[in-house]
């Protein structure tokens, strides 16, 4: 059984019938269902927050890294995250940032010296 099609059956025929006796009649255990559920709202969330990091990456033209993004939403949107999750999130997408160009480290041929 897809865990998602049982979800939204269940969903489905849960206004009508009780959840015990639909979960019986497709053969899983009433636990299992809602484990599946849980795991389908987490899903759901994050599909969402998915495409949110991704609009405001293509609002800003990419400039913005996983720190930025994930003030705008805080500030913005009112969603806290840990910046790791952005970072995954990004990663996972590849909404990577512009890197800016490094300085000149030399003027007028000799080498820049750093005391």
């Amino acid at each position: 059984m897809v865990p998602e099609v049982v979800v939204q059956v269940v969903r489905e025929l849960k206004d009508r019938y009780p959840v015990t006796l639909i979960c019986s009649c497709l053969g899983i255990p009433r636990s299992t269902y809602y484990r599946w559920e849980k795991k389908w709202e987490e899903f759901m969330m994050e599909s969402e927050l998915e495409r949110l990091i991704q609009e405001i990456c293509v609002k800003n033209h990419y400039r913005y890294g996983h720190r930025k993004v994930r003030e705008v939403l805080r500030l913005k949107y009112g969603i806290k995250l840990n910046r790791k999750t952005v970072q995954k999130i990004m990663q996972k997408r590849n909404l990577q940032c512009r890197v800016k160009k490094k300085r000149q480290n030399w003027i007028n041929g000799e080498s820049k010296i750093i005391v």
